[in-house]
């Protein structure tokens, strides 16, 4: 009798450790509250040496837009990146266009591209019109997630939660206080741990995510339970081991 009573508490006790030491949510300083809070400006996505851009031009002369959008009388690539048709950014920053030549680009907004494309062009030819989006922005989503691998990003702007939702979620097990995003910066590599249990991730700079940056999530110390199949039949031991415990003391 005893050893039931024994075995019920560790494994209550365990299982309630399990549930209570697992964060599971977001921001949980912010979960209650209602309102805003004043967080800094997102930044601007700059252009770095690597990054393929697609730059599209519009004008009256057929010609010169055909220059620049081969991509209209060309058939697409199948894979659907487009990456083949943009301008890769050099070591040096520069990228070759068409009439142009050469135009630096690094460090600068898509925004500040724009004008200065058409500012060029405008210098020999009327109604122009330019748009400038980078084509090759990915992120890679490692760990303890749902669905691990590499995203393509199709806007200019995306943070760790876009990417995580991506990825399909962190599962329950892993480590919300302790993600790392590794990030390359003129070939150096920096890393910082994000902690998603506070809302002041939301000021990190890491927040919002560059090209090629790398979100490591770590399993936590209940990942290889929880994978296992035994699991899912705590509960109904539980309720058998309850169960007979009742018995016993009723049959006294």
């Amino acid at each position: 009798m005893q050893s039931f009573r024994i075995i019920l508490l560790v494994l209550s006790v365990y299982l309630a450790g399990c549930t209570g030491s697992r964060k599971i949510t977001y921001f949980n300083d912010i979960a209650a509250k209602t309102g805003t809070d004043s967080l800094e400006k997102c930044p601007q996505l700059r252009i770095q040496p690597g990054d393929v851009l697609q730059i599209n031009v519009s004008t009256p002369d057929k010609d010169v837009s055909q220059l620049f959008n081969p991509n209209l009388v060309s058939p697409p690539n199948p894979s659907g990146t487009g990456i083949d048709q943009g301008y890769l950014v050099d070591s040096t920053g520069y990228i070759s266009l068409p009439i142009i030549g050469k135009l630096y680009v690094r460090d600068k907004t898509t925004k500040v591209i724009n004008e200065e494309v058409t500012a060029e062009l405008s210098k020999t030819l009327r109604n122009v019109y330019v748009s400038t989006r980078m084509v090759n922005f990915k992120v890679s989503v490692l760990g303890d997630v749902a669905h691990p691998g590499t995203f393509r990003i199709g806007a200019e702007r995306a943070s760790i939660l876009d990417a995580l939702s991506m990825a399909g979620d962190m599962n329950p097990s892993a480590i919300r206080k302790d993600v790392m995003v590794i990030r390359e910066t003129d070939g150096v590599k920096y890393y910082t741990t994000l902690d998603l249990n506070s809302s002041k991730t939301l000021r990190s700079p890491y927040y919002y995510l560059a090209n090629n940056d790398v979100i490591y999530i770590k399993p936590g110390p209940g990942k290889e339970l929880g994978n296992s199949r035994i699991l899912p039949l705590l509960p109904v031991i539980l309720s058998v081991i309850s169960l007979a415990t009742t018995i016993v003391l009723l049959s006294k």
